[in-house]
């Protein structure tokens, strides 16, 4: 019955530790923190919405050079041709 006795009291021990834990967070201004890191967190997905924009720009003008470039290799062989 020890370890089960043990167990128990380890879970509480660690409730209890959480709950101060939070209290201690709230009292010295966590809320501020918290805020700050949200300001973090949106000024990083602003950040990457513009790098998606950007890279999405550069693909489509590398597809379009892609193409050109198959067209004018079609355009090149010609049939009975061996290289």
């Amino acid at each position: 019955m020890s370890k089960k006795d043990g167990k128990l009291k380890n879970f509480v021990l660690t409730i209890i530790l959480l709950v101060l834990l939070f209290i201690v967070f709230i009292i010295l201004g966590g809320d501020k923190l918290l805020k700050s890191a949200g300001k973090h967190i949106e000024g990083a997905g602003k950040q990457a919405e513009e790098l998606k924009k950007d890279i999405e720009q550069k693909a489509t003008v590398i597809e379009k050079k892609a193409e050109n470039v198959k067209k004018v290799l079609k355009e090149g062989e010609k049939p009975g041709e061996k290289k």
